[in-house]
């Protein structure tokens, strides 16, 4: 009778913790880890933003100096100093929602009800965007000319990149286009 009793209550424990207990599948995070073309295509942007600064740096300093550039390098050199300038103008157009990332690393005009009622704001943002996207396209046609990996893959991949790069970029409630061509805001 005391092994029942000893059974029993080790049978009704042993049952009273498997029915207590809950199986909990772990979290799942994605780390967003860039691709090898991402990580190759970065770095060469950051090589080119490093030369051309160097570039200005020097001339900066020495202004008599003979820095003698090829086009390619003006043009990048001209193209992110541009953007410097420009950024303050493009950070507050993406927060109007005004204009959005587009899924091949441009800026696209977004439907905003300020642009139809404010001729001068709507020129603004069509001229401040057409040379975005024009120094955009300088910097990503270097990084193709510079990078055999980056070339290999092709335009269409290129601008991939970076539109992924730039919708990582983008803060919360800003517009970005999914490669699926969906619009969105950013959370």
């Amino acid at each position: 009778m005391k092994n029942n009793i000893a059974f029993a209550a080790v049978f009704f424990c042993l049952i009273l913790s498997l029915v207590a207990c809950t199986i909990h599948t772990p979290e799942m995070k994605f780390t967003g880890e860039k691709t090898a073309l991402e990580n190759q295509i970065l770095g060469t942007y950051n090589q080119v933003r490093e030369d051309v600064w160097m570039v200005a740096s020097v001339r900066a300093a020495n202004p008599d100096s003979q820095i003698t550039l090829s086009d390619e390098k003006r043009a990048v050199l001209t193209a992110i100093q541009n953007r410097e300038f420009n950024k303050d103008d493009v950070d507050e157009f993406k927060h109007d929602g005004a204009v959005g990332e587009n899924a091949r690393g441009l800026l696209e005009i977004r439907p905003l009800p300020r642009l139809q009622t404010e001729a001068n704001y709507r020129k603004l943002v069509e001229e401040i965007v057409a040379e975005e996207n024009r120094d955009r396209q300088i910097i990503m046609q270097r990084i193709m000319e510079i990078n055999p990996t980056a070339q290999a893959t092709g335009v269409s991949e290129v601008e991939k990149v970076f539109a992924k790069l730039n919708h990582d970029s983008a803060g919360s409630g800003e517009w970005i286009q999914l490669p699926e061509r969906e619009w969105v805001k950013k959370k």
